[in-house]
């Protein structure tokens, strides 16, 4: 939008970068230009009654048109408004070019970075319109595309280099939803290189201004603040976050600063997991925990623990606190302690180190430690590795209520050998 101001007001913004465009702006607001802010006004107002009047009358098209039309039955090209101007008439001509063998190792390299930035750009607005218009995007299939698009473009003396945010969002403004509005984009420019290109040198640049800016507005959404608001406020200051450091460093930077706070996030959320008591809760199958669900019934001398992350080697310290707070805090009658596994993913070697310590810990105090659930992924590795004592410290049932069961019937013989 900020890109847009200058062609609407009527004077040069140069500047690059959000905040040097908005000071530049405000320093130059006195040199604005009253007929170019007319009609980049006028084209606005269509562009909002147009739509409301006429539903599927495309506005921007109309726009245009009428914009057009009034420069030059008004002769405002006199006045300094500034147009297109004479466009070539006819296709470009296919050549291949040409360049020395010597510049090709220096080419490479900043290809090779042109290509990542290209890349970044083109993938975050294909992200974001894929997000709001509800479909999937391939990485893949994105930037072979991007490769062909730039082939066929140097080819034909163009220079694509990536796909432009305001143009994508034109598309999605005027109803385009799937890659035929592509290919109905191309047929009109084809039509219009051959046929148009005389009434097409009086569309003033203002309007075009106008048109980007009502499309780039489209993209401002904030209901979605307000639902990840909802959501988790962690969520919204990340989306904060990055809005911020796109104004203050540039779209492809804040990419990197948005990229970096949520793989920070990530190891905090993994590195702190929630840990769990479980307990059964009348009314509803399994095991729930006891903090969400403080009416769930435990079993006396048992305690099943969730973990609700790999053990890993930096979370593998928390994990062996957390479960020793546990065992401390149910007291000299707890028999059991199992763990449900099936929130644990992946345990490493420092994990797996860990809970060998923490059953030698627990059996000096009589406790036995028991694990619920992927009994075969643990039978399988165990078979793999000649030293695993692990496997000989844990019992392995395949579920909860086996683990339950077994406890139960085990309580009751040293019960019956006590009698």
């Amino acid at each position: 939008m900020l890109g847009q101001l200058g062609k609407i007001f009527g004077f040069p913004i140069t500047a690059g970068g959000i905040v040097p465009r908005l000071l530049e702006f405000a320093q130059k607001v006195g040199l604005v230009h009253w007929p170019t802010l007319a009609v980049g006004v006028g084209t606005f107002l269509v562009l909002l009654v147009i739509p409301r009047l006429f539903r599927g009358v495309p506005a921007a098209l109309v726009g245009m048109i009428l914009s057009a039309a009034t420069v030059r039955l008004v002769g405002l090209e006199a006045y300094g408004v500034a147009i297109v101007g004479e466009v070539p008439v006819g296709l470009p001509s296919l050549h291949i070019p040409h360049l020395p063998m010597s510049v090709v190792p220096s080419l490479l390299g900043d290809a090779a970075g042109l290509a990542l930035v290209t890349f970044s750009s083109m993938m975050l607005t294909s992200r974001s319109f894929a997000s709001k218009n509800r479909y999937d995007i391939d990485a893949d299939r994105e930037i072979a595309a991007l490769g062909a698009a730039n082939l066929a473009s140097a080819l034909s003396q163009g220079f694509a280099v990536s796909g432009a945010d305001s143009r994508t969002a034109m598309s999605d403004t005027a109803g385009g939803r799937t890659q035929l509005t592509g290919l109905v984009a191309s047929g009109m420019i084809f039509i219009v290189l051959l046929f148009f290109t005389g009434p097409l040198r009086y569309v003033p640049t203002a309007a075009l201004g106008a048109v980007l800016v009502k499309t780039a507005s489209s993209l401002v959404d904030l209901k979605a603040l307000r639902s990840i608001y909802q959501i988790d406020r962690r969520e919204l200051a990340l989306s904060i976050v990055s809005t911020l450091g796109v104004v203050a460093v540039g779209t492809i930077h804040a990419i990197l600063i948005a990229v970096a706070l949520a793989i920070l996030r990530f190891i905090r959320l993994v590195s702190r997991p929630k840990v769990e008591i479980l307990g059964k809760v009348k009314g509803f199958s399994g095991f729930h925990s006891i903090e969400r669900h403080p009416e769930a019934v435990t079993i006396p001398g048992l305690l099943l623990l969730r973990f609700n992350s790999p053990i890993v080697f930096f979370n593998a310290p928390y994990f062996r606190r957390e479960v020793m707070a546990a065992a401390q805090a149910a007291g000299p009658s707890l028999r059991w302690l199992a763990l449900d596994m099936l929130p644990i993913t992946m345990i490493d070697a420092t994990g797996l180190y860990t809970l060998d310590e923490v059953a030698d810990t627990l059996r000096e105090r009589g406790v036995v430690l028991a694990a619920a659930g992927r009994q075969t992924e643990w039978n399988t590795w165990a078979k793999t590795r000649q030293h695993a004592p692990w496997e000989r410290k844990i019992r392995m049932y395949p579920t909860v209520y086996e683990v339950i069961r077994t406890f139960r019937k085990v309580e009751a013989e040293i019960a019956e050998m006590n009698a």
